[in-house]
């Protein structure tokens, strides 16, 4: 088995959404609110590209397993977002090729670091991005809650 990650083509964009889909809705019942990944489209992954972002889909043998977004902020960050591998597939290391590809689209393109949010109740998520490399740089709580929700972290690049 072959696995590859490269940036994603039109034609990839509704696989790359289904991938998500599958993905963001084991998290059902598990988060609240609800995440907004569940309302991606391709239209809107698309979009990404007019602002110098970017959709990353990883194939293993050929098929789209995975896919993550890397969007440029006006603070010098790239932000990964929408990190996603088929549910059959998790804990085969295409979650790290997704993220070592955008950390090396943040090098390219002249950015000093990735910055993510994640929610809290996400434990196997933040052990992950921790091992990756990445640090707690704060914590916010989503609209109408009191007690925060999500960790912000960071990774220099």
């Amino acid at each position: 088995m072959t696995l590859r990650v490269a940036p994603a083509a039109p034609e990839d964009l509704c696989d790359a959404v289904a991938v998500i889909h599958r993905a963001f809705a084991t998290l059902a019942g598990r988060i609240d609110p609800p995440s907004a990944a569940l309302t991606e489209t391709a239209k809107s992954l698309a979009a990404r590209f007019d602002g110098g972002g970017t959709v990353f889909v990883a194939r293993l043998d050929g098929k789209i397993v995975g896919a993550v977004c890397a969007d440029p902020k006006p603070d010098g960050s790239i932000y990964l977002d929408r990190l996603a591998v088929d549910p059959a597939l998790v804990g085969q290391g295409i979650a790290r090729a997704l993220v070592t590809a955008v950390e090396d689209f943040a090098r390219e393109t002249g950015h000093d670091r990735v910055t993510l949010g994640v929610r809290l109740v996400l434990t196997d998520n933040i052990a992950l991005f921790r091992h990756l490399g990445y640090a707690e740089t704060g914590r916010k709580a989503h609209p109408g809650f009191s007690e925060p929700t999500s960790m912000d972290l960071e990774k220099s690049v």
